[in-house]
């Protein structure tokens, strides 16, 4: 498993020679919803949309530049070079880190990291990933690799608490999908907090130019 810092780590990696690490520290929230006035249906679909917007922003950049991909990408922009572009967003609450990257000026990795702040319930993420799995069994027809891992079992008897789980890094998921241009990978994990990231690595990406 990664080891994340205690701020927020967005991290892309691409296939090619250089490895290019981020690391932006999100603003603690001001207040707490409380459990109750959570619609998690709502957010659901939120982070739904978002992820497919996402996804939609890598199809239609393959094999496109940086500068055609900031030009039609609106959003707070994070960080912005010629490796790299970083847009800051939210669901709710939670901050979203949504990153691309680049090879030889060609698009070759994108990225989606839904960050946990604050707690509005404890298999909040649990279901934001179920509905994200759902979303992308649509699109891409069911995952290649489908995996729940355990890695201390204390909460399984407890699936109330596998959201606690899985910010203490007991449990994580994990799902890929194999596409005609790349592969599409859904991941929830923890460490103090929850992550759920979405990473589509385009395949040959030098060879779209």
């Amino acid at each position: 498993m990664r080891t994340f810092l205690t701020t927020t780590a967005f991290i892309m990696c691409c296939s090619g020679p250089s490895m290019a690490q981020i690391q932006e520290p999100l603003p603690s929230p001001t207040f707490t919803i409380p459990f109750d006035e959570i619609d998690e249906a709502e957010l659901q679909a939120e982070v739904s949309g978002q992820v497919t917007a996402f996804l939609q922003t890598v199809h239609a950049h393959l094999g496109k530049d940086r500068a055609a991909l900031r030009t039609s990408v609106v959003g707070d922009v994070r960080e912005d070079d010629q490796s790299k572009l970083i847009y800051l967003r939210n669901i709710g609450d939670h901050g979203v880190l949504e990153g691309y990257e680049f090879s030889r000026d060609t698009l070759a990795h994108g990225q989606y990291v839904l960050l946990q702040r604050p707690l509005n319930g404890l298999n909040e993420f649990i279901g934001y990933y179920l509905a994200l799995k759902r979303t992308l069994t649509d699109t891409y027809g069911a995952p290649t690799d489908d995996h729940v891992v355990w890695d201390n079992d204390l909460y399984q008897p407890l699936p109330d608490y596998w959201g606690v789980a899985v910010m203490i890094g007991h449990l994580r998921y994990h799902a890929t999908w194999n596409t005609p241009d790349g592969t599409v990978t859904l991941e929830l994990t923890g460490a103090r907090h929850s992550r759920l990231s979405v990473d589509y690595r385009i395949r040959d990406a030098g060879a779209l130019t």
